[in-house]
């Protein structure tokens, strides 16, 4: 059987054969491409005005594990510029490759299965730091949705703890607001932004330290909020679509509940069921345009319907279940539909259940919650007829969940996800500290 093109590096057919090397040898940062990458990066930052502050101590030099947060593909930009002279190594998601694998290896990415416990990462951040290098990474592993931090895992602490080497942090303000992730065609050319960086934590601090400590510290650091940043600054967005795709992430009213039917319109968002609306300002404030305004900042709304969230999931009642078409995405030549299938997700975790488009055999994929701290989302994806989806990952395979029913609402998945690992995590918890009684 043959592959045929259905979407944009989507293809129909059989199974492919060659699949992502996972432990190809990392390449490194080849000097023909270093060059011509760090003056590109520099004039980027140059011409964006970015303010970069130094915090603490920074005339380190490698080995150090850098840490940054994480709100859009301009991190890349900012990060390089302010490793000139230096070299590093940094894990990039899958589908970062497509149609690019041979270059992104000889920049210094190698691939990773997002939210999965992929020990090649720990086996190559040794290995890069014994070289001298620099290994740097997104602890976050996927955009702010809304600005804000999202989270940062326990394994964090857990690899510095282990390699024992100065702890670095880069962190962006401003970026979100720049390109938001909610409508990554809303660039906002030439906003100013700024950039925090230094020395978090010395090798020596590191050996004293515990995990929860690093973890503490860590988290601390990278902590943010683009829009108080945006309003405390007064830095001005005037265009007139600034608010368009916001929706994507607040996607339940805070006046009447609803969570089907937010939209939003150049600065405003308003619900179509109790006709309620809100403008973003210039400044990245929210203003009801009638009655009480619930949230200034659009990262308190979303902190509010993760409450929400987390309220169905401790009551029992959160569940999404819904019909979807599924992508594999098995190497960087781009997807292949795998067919139609069901999805389930709940305090158990996600199923998907279907058959296989191309020999009717079946298909299916089972994450335990506990195995899941977090899921990546898309919205309107690029590589799935411009759909919201949801991102599964085991250590051997990468999925694209598009739900058929328009109302389901990634974000809300996404958001239960953490909420579900977070009441798991903690009951199983108590049950080891019954047992060691």
């Amino acid at each position: 059987m043959k592959y045929k093109k259905i979407g944009n590096r989507i293809w129909q057919g059989p199974p492919a054969t060659k699949k992502f090397d996972m432990e190809e040898k990392p390449h490194g940062q080849w000097p023909i491409f270093i060059g011509p990458i760090w003056a590109g990066t520099k004039l980027r930052k140059d011409l964006h005005r970015v303010k970069a502050k130094t915090v603490g101590s920074y005339g380190i030099k490698p080995p150090y594990i850098l840490f940054c947060n994480h709100n859009c593909f301009y991190d890349f930009y900012i990060m390089t510029s302010l490793l000139i002279g230096h070299r590093g190594h940094f894990p990039g998601a899958v589908d970062d490759f497509i149609g690019r694998e041979w270059m992104a290896r000889r920049i210094g990415i190698f691939p990773t299965r997002k939210f999965t416990t992929d020990m090649n990462l720990v086996f190559v951040a040794r290995k890069v730091l014994k070289n001298g290098e620099i290994y740097g990474l997104y602890p976050e592993a996927k955009y702010s949705l809304c600005g804000i931090t999202e989270t940062i895992p326990d394994s964090a602490g857990q690899l510095v703890k282990l390699c024992r080497v100065p702890v670095v942090t880069m962190k962006m303000k401003g970026h979100h607001i720049f390109n938001p992730f909610w409508n990554q065609k809303s660039l906002r050319w030439f906003l100013k932004t700024e950039v925090e960086h230094g020395l978090l934590m010395s090798a020596e601090e590191v050996k004293a330290a515990t995990v929860e400590e690093i973890n503490e510290k860590l988290r601390a650091a990278l902590a943010h909020d683009d829009w108080r940043w945006q309003s405390e600054n007064r830095v001005v967005v005037k265009k007139k679509t600034r608010a368009e795709g916001l929706h994507n992430v607040l996607y339940k009213c805070p006046n009447c509940g609803c969570e089907t039917k937010m939209s939003t319109k150049g600065a405003q968002i308003f619900c179509g069921e109790c006709e309620k609306s809100w403008t973003l300002n210039i400044y990245g404030e929210l203003e009801a345009d009638k009655g009480e305004t619930e949230f200034k900042f659009p990262s308190d709304w979303y902190k509010w319907e993760r409450e929400e969230v987390k309220k169905e999931v401790y009551s029992g009642t959160y569940r999404t279940e819904c019909d979807v078409k599924v992508n594999d995405l098995p190497n960087a030549k781009g997807f292949i539909y795998m067919g139609k299938g069901h999805l389930v997700h709940d305090y158990d975790g996600f199923k998907v259940k279907g058959i296989r488009d191309y020999d009717g055999e079946e298909f299916s994929m089972d994450i335990p919650a506990l195995q899941q701290y977090a899921c990546h989302i898309e919205y309107k994806y690029r590589y799935g007829w411009k759909r919201d989806c949801i991102n599964l990952n085991t250590l051997e395979d990468t999925w694209y969940i598009f739900p058929e029913d328009k109302d389901v609402k990634v974000t809300k998945i996404a958001l239960a996800t953490e909420e579900i690992f977070n009441k798991r995590y903690a009951e199983e918890g108590v049950k080891k500290k019954n047992r060691i009684k």
